[in-house]
């Protein structure tokens, strides 16, 4: 199988039985209702089976993985199997859990996708390039962070060699959990101008607040002296609630 695999997918087997292990006991309950985007040769989703879920949804965009899903799940009533997209799909069912291997080429556009969904799950487990989790994991805010912790925790909880995938890959890996917030951070009317604003003055990341926003009178007694990386969220929201992005 490994000898056929797709790189436009960013295809890597996670092959190794004690990290699938682990992934699995990240689930905590029973009888949730889940969706396993990009389940691949169905390793993760044998664990998933385990936690007893009371949905299972399959998102693969490869055809030729699909078959091989179907030979080893379609027994099972409560697995429902799509060969999509899932960038290109409309997430109607309300999910507790999302939990994937991401391929690391589209790992942000997943991620922010998922986030914004009208009925966000409470948790997302997933695995990602080690790069782009301490990216996420940063005290230092970005452009992916400082929308990604309006809505959720995040937490690390464990590192994944290289080794433990095939083929093996060049980088090395690490598995998050997300935890929703009780309220979130920012509302859903100011979402859309959010992201415009963030996008920008992350495109500027090497230059001070001050010279980014120098056309806008901001009234706060924020350090418009610091660069926006060095803010702590609430003050960054704050920012942006002042200026008709």
């Amino acid at each position: 199988m490994y000898a056929n695999l797709k790189k436009k997918f960013s295809q890597n087997f996670l092959i190794d039985k004690n990290i699938l292990n682990k992934i699995g006991n990240l689930i905590d309950k029973n009888n949730l209702k889940i969706l396993e985007i990009g389940p691949g040769d169905g390793k993760l989703t044998h664990k998933i089976i385990e936690k007893k879920p009371k949905i299972l949804d399959l998102v693969e965009i490869d055809k030729d993985l699909i078959k091989h899903l179907y030979l080893n799940f379609e027994q099972y009533e409560f697995i429902n199997i799509l060969n999509e997209d899932f960038l290109k799909i409309d997430v109607e069912n309300k999910y507790d859990l999302i939990i994937s291997n991401l391929p690391y080429n589209l790992s942000s556009k997943i991620l922010e996708k998922i986030t914004l969904l009208k009925n966000s799950p409470k948790t997302l487990i997933f695995m990602f390039q080690k790069e782009f989790a301490e990216r996420l994991l940063n005290d230092d805010l970005n452009s992916i962070n400082s929308l990604i912790k309006c809505f959720f925790k995040i937490r690390l909880e464990f590192h994944v060699s290289k080794n433990c995938f095939r083929p093996i890959p060049k980088i090395e890996s690490s598995v998050l959990k997300f935890e929703k917030l009780k309220k979130s951070l920012i509302k859903k009317d100011e979402i859309e101008n959010f992201i415009k604003f963030k996008r920008y003055v992350f495109s500027y990341k090497r230059k001070s607040l001050r010279k980014i926003l120098k056309k806008y009178d901001i009234k706060e007694d924020i350090s418009l002296g610091l660069r926006a990386e060095k803010l702590q969220l609430i003050d960054f929201l704050k920012i942006y609630r002042q200026i008709k992005f």
